[in-house]
Order: structure tokens, then C-alpha cells, then sequence
């Protein structure tokens, strides 16, 4: 198990990360998703050694490491930039570090590769610099892996690579962190990412941990507003007014006509915002579900099999979006310019504090 402590880091009046305590158990895929600029990459070099902490501790099965160089840890980390050595083979770059850590070599190299997803009888002696971003990406996964280390660290290694490519890595690397029982800590801004591999999140805003727990989890129950916008597009409607019943809250919002009761799961904190995600809404020409407002229809944007509807009540300059079935959408009649209902069920609706 990794635990952190109280772990902190300060550039001069800035605090970067925020007295974090975290606690990842053996075999776990967690990943650390938030905005960029939230302290996410400056978290995990400290994990990995690479940044000494301003305060606090990290413990790996007991045992203090907060002080431990990058080498003495059993912990390796892949970097978005793949950091490759050009001038080497395949077969060197993933031999580099082995031979640097008095690691046998035997059939390694061959078997790494194949982990991978690359065939060693076709990659293994090529350059560097002869190989497509996504292969780079996956010898540079090999090579982190080539020591056996307890913990693989990952800092958005595919944001660079296309949209398919960038899918199929996901998998492979949720098939692989079940593969081989090996902990893998996995830094991102993107929620595909975070939602499609995670056994456990934890969302930083601002260098403070704000959530941490499944991605199911998570994104249906959010603790604030921006965990709930982040985590997956949503509309979000501020309260005028909240009283609770019997551990749901009976809300009103003004733009809002009807006043509905909804469970809450925040506990003190009383709910500030009504939050529905683009998908449990839709739009009509009249108001069937259980809640929903008139709208003015500003855009319609076709999403492969589904559509966008961005609307904006008539007297009022937020925007509010409905995602539906191309279909669906098109059975309604309705165009741009159009007035209609935005609306959903009330069994769709997520309350969340400030």
C-alpha cells in the first residue's frame, strides 16, 4: 500500500499541493484527474522522487520514502514525452535500464514487448525514431516496466496521441494493470480516461483533494459543482431555496417553475446548486417529464449518433444543453430559433453544495 501524509509543496507563496493525505492499495489502478494547473504532475513527482516534498510523508507497505532517491524506489514513471533515446534500437532503450539496475536481460526484451502489444520479431531492432507515436508510447511502457517495479507511475502518457489510438491504450493498460497485479497511478485532465481504467479516483482542485472514491461513485454522486461539471458535461441550476425532509431536501430554483424534493447525500452542507447531465435531458415542444423550463433553441450540433441542443431561457444569458438520439431529436419538429422545454425526470437530478 502507498500512503502519503500531510504532503505539501510550496513554490514560494504558491502551494502547489496542499497537505495531501492519500492512501492506494496494492494492485489498485487509481488516477489523479483534475484541471490542468491543479497540482496533479507536481503530486506524482513527489510519489516518484523526482520533486522533494515541503512537508509531510510518503509510506510504501510501512516503510518511509519520503526522503528515498528516484533509483531507490521501487516505483518507475512513463512521461507524456515517451523521453526515448533516438539514437538506440528498441531492444537498447528497453536494455538501458536493466543493465543500469543489474537486471538480467535473457528474454526480457521479447517478452516486454509482447506485454505491449508489439511483435519483438518486427520491433526489436528498429530506431527510436523509426516508430509511430503510439509504438513509442508502448516501448516506452516496456521499458518502465523492464525492473519490475512495484509501482508504475503515469503522466498523461497519451494526451498526444489521436482520439482511436488513445482509446485502445486505455484498454490495454486497464488489461495490463490486471495482467501483471502491479500498481499503477495514473495522472490525467481527461474524465474518458479517468472514468474507462480507474479503480479508484481522486480529483484535485487547486492542490487540494476534493473527492476521492470509484468512478461510478463519483460521478453520480459529486460533492460540489465543479466535481459535477468536470466529471461529465452537466447543467447546473442555482437554489433559491432548500428545506430539508426526511434526508432528501425540498428545492426551488427561480428559473425553475416547480418546486421538487430531492435525496441529498452531503450531510451538513446544505445543497446549493440542482445539477442534471446533457444525456438525462431533453428537449420538447411541451413539458411532459417532471421538471423543466421554456427554452429558446441557440444551436443544434450533431455528435455521430447523438446531438447537442445548446438553449438559453428567454430572459436570461446561461446557456443549458440537452443531449438526445439524432432520432429522437428530429422526430420533435424542432429547429434553431425554435421555443421549446428543456427538461427530465426528477429522478435525474444530483443536488450538490457550493
Amino acid at each position: 500500500m502507498l500512503q502519503s501524509t500531510n504532503l505539501r509543496a510550496e513554490y514560494g507563496s504558491l502551494v502547489a499541493v496542499n497537505d495531501i493525505d492519500l492512501q492506494i492499495e496494492t494492485g489498485e489502478f487509481a488516477t489523479i484527474v483534475g484541471p490542468s494547473g491543479c497540482g496533479k504532475t507536481t503530486l506524482l513527482r513527489m510519489l516518484a522522487g523526482h520533486q522533494e516534498p515541503t512537508a509531510g510523508r510518503i509510506e510504501l507497505n510501512g516503510v518511509d520514502i519520503t526522503d528515498a532517491e528516484p533509483q531507490n524506489r521501487p516505483t518507475s514513471l512513463v512521461f507524456q514525452s515517451w523521453a526515448l533515446f533516438p539514437h538506440m534500437t528498441v531492444r537498447e532503450n528497453i536494455e538501458f535500464p536493466m543493465q543500469n539496475n543489474g537486471v538480467e536481460v535473457g528474454d526480457r526484451v521479447e517478452e516486454l514487448l509482447r506485454q505491449v502489444r508489439l511483435d519483438p520479431d518486427v520491433h526489436a531492432d528498429k530506431k527510436a525514431t523509426e516508430l509511430s507515436g503510439g509504438q513509442k508510447q508502448r516501448v516506452a511502457l516496456a521499458r518502465s516496466l523492464a525492473y519490475e517495479p512495484d509501482i508504475l507511475l503515469l503522466d498523461e502518457p497519451l494526451a498526444s496521441l489521436d482520439y482511436v489510438l488513445r482509446k485502445r491504450l486505455q484498454r490495454e493498460l486497464a488489461d495490463l494493470n490486471e495482467e501483471l497485479g502491479m500498481t499503477f497511478i495514473y495522472v490525467t485532465h481527461s474524465l474518458e480516461s479517468a472514468l474507462l481504467m480507474s479503480d479508484k479516483l481522486f480529483v484535485l482542485e487547486n492542490g487540494n483533494i476534493i473527492q476521492t472514491g470509484s468512478p461510478e461513485d463519483i460521478y453520480r454522486a459529486p460533492n460540489t459543482k465543479f466535481i459535477a461539471e468536470f466529471m461529465g458535461d452537466a447543467n447546473a441550476f442555482e437554489l433559491d431555496g432548500a428545506t430539508e425532509r426526511d434526508g432528501s431536501y425540498e428545492v426551488h430554483a427561480a428559473i425553475l417553475d416547480q418546486t421538487t424534493t430531492v435525496p441529498y447525500e452531503h450531510g451538513r452542507d446544505t445543497p446549493a446548486y440542482l445539477v442534471v447531465r446533457y444525456d438525462d435531458t431533453t428537449v420538447g415542444t411541451e413539458l411532459v417529464d417532471d421538471l423543466g423550463l421554456e427554452v429558446v433553441i441557440e444551436n443544434v450540433l450533431v455528435r455521430g449518433n447523438t446531438v447537442l441542443i445548446e438553449c438559453q431561457p428567454p430572459d436570461d444569458d446561461e446557456e443549458y444543453v440537452a443531449e438526445m438520439p439524432v432520432d429522437a431529436f428530429r422526430a420533435t419538429g424542432i429547429e434553431k430559433g425554435n421555443t421549446a422545454y428543456l427538461q427530465w425526470d426528477v429522478s435525474k437530478s444530483i443536488l450538490v453544495p457550493e
